[in-house]
């Protein structure tokens, strides 16, 4: 869903009775990171300043997309789905951390998102057997699809 679709299914109206409830916010972990940010606020920032105003704001990235916001929400509005179709404008526009950009770097590079040194060992060390090797190919393919070769290279 893009964020042009989110906006165009609720009326401004409809927005700012979502602003005023907030029933989203208070069981928000991202609520609990960087408090100047959750649902209420996207809301509220994409209404007063517009969709750039939250683009550009890395601040979007530290929603986990758990839903409780969508779970709490009596109006249904699927805030999570908005939040996501802002996080693909951002990356569209090359607005992604950093850190997030070296994992998606290091997944189409190893198949991994993290590294892991002596990885055999420590499962050997547990019982378990070494990890099948990863789709490396079939990973790049995917980040090709979803065009995040055009923003990070790999």
């Amino acid at each position: 869903m893009t964020a042009f679709k989110v906006w165009k299914r609720f009326t401004q109206e409809d927005l700012y009775e979502c602003y005023q409830c907030a029933r989203c916010t208070g069981s928000c972990p991202a609520m609990e990171v960087a408090p100047a940010i959750g649902p209420r606020e996207t809301i509220l920032k994409c209404l007063n300043l517009g969709h750039e105003a939250i683009v550009e704001d890395e601040r979007l990235w530290l929603c986990c997309t758990c839903n409780v916001c969508e779970d709490r929400c009596p109006q249904k509005i699927p805030i999570s789905a908005l939040l996501v179709a802002l996080r693909n404008s951002a990356s569209r526009r090359g607005n992604i951390p950093s850190r997030l950009a070296m994992a998606v770097e290091l997944l189409a590079k190893t198949g991994r998102s993290m590294i892991v040194q002596q990885l055999d060992e420590m499962r050997a060390h547990h019982g378990l057997g070494p990890l099948m090797p990863a789709p490396v190919q079939e990973i790049r393919d995917i980040l090709r699809k979803t065009k995040l070769d055009e923003v990070i290279e790999f």
